[in-house]
């Protein structure tokens, strides 16, 4: 009779499924440990990015506030140019009206004789100019007139009127018209 160790086969082939169950529960371990580690450095560099991004984001906030006060330094300032650029352009066009009359009292007074004649009225309007005043002598009033007619600003000087004299004053009342030149700003100024 033949005898078969059944058993021992079937104890080796118990070690060999024990031994490669472990094997396999330490490749599982290892590859649960190895999927841990990799997730806990994958964790660990979303946290750093995270913590990257919220820093990131905390400056570009105060750069945006920043812009935004800029921004609004800048409208105030745009603000105040365009105000600044009107008020110019205000002044501009009050000193070109002003040139006219700034160059008719120019000749006035350089024609005018003070200690001879006094003006009382000088009315203009638009080209025309009306001058009363008193004079000691008329000869007085005709050079007044020719000093004015010498005058590069004039079209015509005209002699209205002249008064007598009167017994309260011993001055000669006169009243003259005056043209202007439509275009002032050919005269120079001597």
């Amino acid at each position: 009779m033949i005898e078969i160790n059944l058993l021992r086969s079937s104890l080796d082939k118990e070690r060999g499924l024990r031994q490669r169950c472990k094997s396999e529960a330490v490749v599982v371990l290892c590859l649960f440990l190895g999927l841990v580690l990799v997730c806990g450095f994958v964790w660990v560099d979303f946290e750093r990015t995270l913590a990257q991004l919220h820093s990131q984001k905390n400056l570009k906030a105060a750069q945006l506030v920043e812009l935004k006060r800029r921004h609004e330094q800048f409208e105030i300032m745009n603000r105040q140019t365009a105000d600044l650029v009107n008020r110019s352009q205000q002044v501009i066009a009050l000193a070109a009206q002003q040139r006219q009359p700034l160059q008719l009292l120019d000749a006035v007074s350089r024609s005018l004789d003070p200690l001879n004649i006094w003006l009382a009225k000088l009315e203009m309007k638009r080209e025309q100019v009306t001058l009363v005043g008193f004079a000691q002598t008329r000869n007085q009033i005709v050079q007044f007139s020719r000093n004015l007619k010498g005058q590069e600003l004039f079209q015509s000087v005209a002699v209205l009127e002249t008064g007598k004299k009167t017994r309260e004053s011993s001055l000669y009342p006169f009243t003259m018209n005056l043209l202007l030149m439509s275009e002032l700003h050919a005269v120079s100024p001597s």
